[in-house]
């Protein structure tokens, strides 16, 4: 045999050689089963729950309303306005809230309607006048405020783009009776939210219908979003949240176990 010849036969067996070593496991002569992937753990949905919150200086009645609603292990976000008129005694009250687990947020330094005030001094005026100088005096008695809700519910695309630069989420409003499954008040992993609102004076005040935007959240895994004003026992005012809803609404939400959110809660969950 030719030194060429030979070269073209190992060169053959060791190209079978291969074939064989690919093909079956040489220790059995078994054919080697395709291992199976790994399955990838689930991750599990967050709870469905709801989010309290409320806008203004009401600081006297929300600290009355903790006191209330306690017992329910509540949790709820309240967006501050007008902070350079605080007192030290609200400015206290305040802080007890915070310490209670409930998340302080920005409501506006005099609390101007962002659209109007805009159109008449500009974008930057706004920020310069209404964000920055709320931001740097809370900051400054301990409150990093990071969400932000419009006064008024007045906002718009460009609003929100340029105060996403300064909070991590931003509430407008939401209004009527509608069907739960049409609803804007969920959070839809988005960091502007759109709360309903449950002062007695809005035409959807309804504790039935309140509760059935609550059961359409637990089953499809979704948090609604609520906001008031002022929290009392009688409301007999505009803006006013009766104690007695809220500690309906509680007591609802913890009979199906839907949990309480902050605003500043929502950044930690993963859909």
């Amino acid at each position: 045999m030719t030194k060429k010849k030979l070269l073209y036969l190992i060169s053959f067996i060791s190209l079978i050689v291969i074939f064989i070593l690919v093909a079956f496991d040489v220790s059995t002569d078994v054919p080697v089963s395709p291992v199976a992937p790994k399955k990838l753990k689930k991750e599990e949905p967050y709870q469905p729950g709801l989010v309290l919150t409320f806008d203004d200086d009401y600081v006297e009645t929300w600290y009355n309303a903790e006191k209330e609603l306690r017992p329910y292990n509540w949790k709820a976000t309240f967006f501050i306005c007008k902070y350079s008129a605080f007192t030290k005694d609200q400015k206290e009250k305040l802080h007890y809230l915070q310490k209670m687990g409930h998340d302080i947020a920005g409501h506006g330094y005099n609390h101007e309607n962002a659209v109007k005030y805009v159109a008449k001094y500009g974008l930057d005026a706004y920020v310069k006048n209404e964000i920055i100088p709320l931001k740097e005096a809370m900051q400054k008695d301990g409150f990093d405020i990071k969400s932000f809700a419009y006064p008024d519910g007045a906002r718009n695309s460009a609003l929100d783009k340029r105060l996403l630069n300064y909070f991590d989420f931003i509430r407008g409003t939401t209004y009527g009776e509608l069907y739960p499954k049409s609803q804007y008040c969920y959070y839809e992993d988005k960091r502007v939210i759109y709360g309903l609102g449950i002062d007695d004076d809005y035409e959807q005040f309804n504790l039935e219908y309140y509760k059935s935007l609550l059961l359409y959240a637990k089953e499809h895994n979704k948090i609604v979003i609520f906001y008031g004003h002022k929290t009392v026992d009688n409301a007999d005012e505009r803006l006013e949240t009766p104690i007695g809803l809220l500690k309906q609404l509680c007591a609802f939400a913890a009979e199906n176990k839907l949990k309480f959110y902050s605003v500043d809660d929502l950044k930690k969950l993963k859909n």
